[in-house]
């Protein structure tokens, strides 16, 4: 990464970085995997709750394990639980569980991706005590979930809602320590640096104390990356 300590870490984009500054961990389904540009890039991949139903079961969880060989696939994900989508919560879970153990036997962390479904994700981990990090990814739940879910060994990802009029999603990123947080883009347009200065300001702390400690949370949760930095 050369200049690493400058990075602005965005943990879960679906683009390329957009500046020298930011490193993007790009998200990919796993029927996308491999990008042309592999070499260039850094990725997340996984069987989104979304396409149970939709791709076949067993080729889809076949192309996650061998994504995860390939060093520039640094977690599983996005993954995880949806109340909001047709299909049933128990096939999801089976389907999240083996996913949980692909990650497992990898030592990956995993993008969680969830939906009203939060005690669920909760008590999953309660449950099976998964020693991987896992990440939810774009929460957007209330201040004291967030606090739940911390407390349950979580990280937790804010996106560009921060920067809006949701004042639960504010308030539940100050609940957040900063050693339990990253940033992303997401699907949005707005650029990470962006995401990092109104975080800054929620948080009190400068935007250089939270770049520096994000970075240090990549490193820690990572486990790849530090092959590349």
């Amino acid at each position: 990464m050369g200049t690493e300590h400058k990075r602005f870490i965005n943990i879960h984009g679906h683009r390329q970085a957009s500046s020298i500054e930011e490193w993007v961990m790009m998200n990919l389904m796993a029927k996308d995997f491999p990008p042309d540009d592999i070499e260039n890039g850094y990725y997340s991949v996984g069987f989104h709750p979304y396409n149970i139903g939709r791709v076949d079961e067993d080729e889809t969880l076949k192309k996650v394990k061998e994504a995860v060989e390939h060093p520039r696939v640094l977690a599983i994900g996005e993954i995880g639980l949806d109340k909001s989508i047709e299909p049933a919560m128990e096939d999801q879970l089976r389907i999240f569980e083996k996913q949980v153990d692909i990650a497992e036997s990898a030592g990956l962390p995993l993008v969680l991706h969830v939906v009203r479904a939060f005690n669920e994700m909760i008590e999953f981990m309660r449950a099976h005590q998964p020693v991987v990090p896992m990440i939810i990814h774009g929460y957007n739940g209330s201040p004291q979930m967030a606090e739940a879910l911390v407390k349950a060994g979580f990280m937790i990802s804010f996106g560009e809602a921060i920067t809006g009029d949701h004042s639960k999603i504010v308030e539940a990123l100050q609940k957040v320590p900063a050693e339990m947080l990253f940033l992303e883009t997401d699907e949005g347009d707005m650029d990470i640096r962006e995401i990092y200065h109104f975080a800054s300001e929620v948080k009190g702390i400068s935007v250089d104390h939270l770049r520096v400690q994000i970075f240090e949370n990549a490193k820690t949760q990572l486990s790849r990356l530090n092959n590349f930095i």
